[in-house]
């Protein structure tokens, strides 16, 4: 650890794009932290900016925060380092320090997906992601996620269920109590035991707050090759998540949608201005350019209705080659109403019924 480096990073208002110059101009951390305001004026820095760091700078004890961190047990990976991560060097103004937990070797590992979308996950998105996930899960590719509940909660857990290294990005500093949200502390720590990895930009004693999730989402898709919107509301965070890596030059993919779903607004957005229809497991592999060595796993398959869950099969059952409207399908149905698109949708996921239009389905 270099703790003036670190220290530096602890500084208000003094952020990676200036502490670069900083850098470039006098060498090292060391010199940083004890230039004068003369020496530090060089550079064309405001006064009170000047002024504010120094003031800032009598307060921190760099031994005091490598004690600190070694006591958490919180390492850190400067940009200047060899095992920084290669893809969020590619980004614009990445963190001078990443704080972390866990393994370092999966902050490069390939291929790398970022999963995001609502706290308030759907019934739909509890089914379907699982399935979408696992054959990128079993073909070892990275997930990453922000910890939080709903979606990243359960795209974690996929990858933690099923032994893979899941990366979570957070937006408080990572001394265990101070993680948020503090509901996912159990999920945290099996990320960390199944050779994972938590990951931040703020110092550890930093709580979770409102203003710090634009910094984090845009991490999330710095550190992934490609980000997957599950769901998304007209102001979710994961558009913010989406809007960087499209800046980021990352492939965006999306999860089609109910068009009743709240949740849909998000989804529908990023489909019609260009993001990748998610249909089957398949399209993620080919978007990471995964070969499958087959066919779409939506499609070819031999029916096995003892593989559809009750609420599939009984659905299955009421169709036929003939067109039905969802609404007749719902009133055939002994199933809610509130779930009955979120399976039919599942359905045409696994490449067995097609909706033709209009909500009108049929049997494949």
């Amino acid at each position: 650890m270099d703790k003036y480096l670190i220290s530096l990073t602890y500084l208000k208002g003094l952020g990676p794009v200036t502490l670069k110059k900083l850098m470039e101009r006098f060498g090292s951390a060391e010199t940083i932290w004890r230039a004068s305001f003369g020496e530090l004026k060089e550079l064309k820095l405001k006064d009170d900016f000047i002024a504010a760091l120094m003031q800032q700078r009598q307060q921190i004890n760099p031994d005091k925060i490598v004690n600190q961190l070694n006591k958490e047990g919180i390492k850190t990976v400067s940009v200047y380092d060899p095992d920084y991560p290669k893809l969020l060097k590619e980004i614009y103004a990445p963190p001078t320090v990443l704080f972390y937990r866990g393994q370092p070797e999966i902050f490069n590992a390939e291929p790398s997906l970022a999963v995001v979308g609502s706290r308030k996950i759907s019934a739909y998105v509890k089914t379907v992601l699982p399935e979408l996930l696992m054959e990128a899960v079993k073909k070892k590719v990275t997930i990453i996620s922000g910890l939080a509940y709903g979606v990243d909660e359960l795209a974690h857990t996929i990858a933690v269920d099923n032994g893979c290294p899941t990366i979570a990005v957070t937006g408080s500093g990572l001394a265990w109590d101070y993680l948020y949200p503090r509901g996912n502390l159990k999920l945290a720590e099996k990320i960390i035991k199944t050779g994972g990895l938590l990951v931040s930009e703020f110092s550890p004693f930093t709580p979770g707050q409102p203003a710090n999730f634009p910094r984090r989402n845009r991490l999330i898709s710095g550190l992934a090759r490609a980000v997957m919107v599950a769901e998304a509301s007209a102001k979710s965070g994961a558009l913010i998540t989406a809007g960087c890596a499209a800046e980021q030059n990352r492939e965006v993919l999306a999860l089609p949608q109910n068009l009743n779903s709240p949740t849909a607004a998000g989804v529908n957005r990023l489909l019609s201005s260009g993001a990748k229809l998610i249909a089957s497991a398949d399209d993620i592999l080919e978007a990471l350019d995964i070969f499958t060595g087959g066919p779409s796993s939506a499609t070819g398959l031999t029916i096995d209705l003892n593989s559809l869950s009750p609420e599939e099969k009984t659905l299955y059952q009421l169709l036929s080659a003939s067109p039905c409207h969802v609404d007749k399908i719902m009133e055939n149905s002994t199933l809610d109403a509130s779930i009955v698109g979120a399976f039919l949708i599942q359905l045409e996921i696994k490449g067995i019924i097609k909706n033709i239009g209009g909500q009108n389905y049929v049997k494949l």
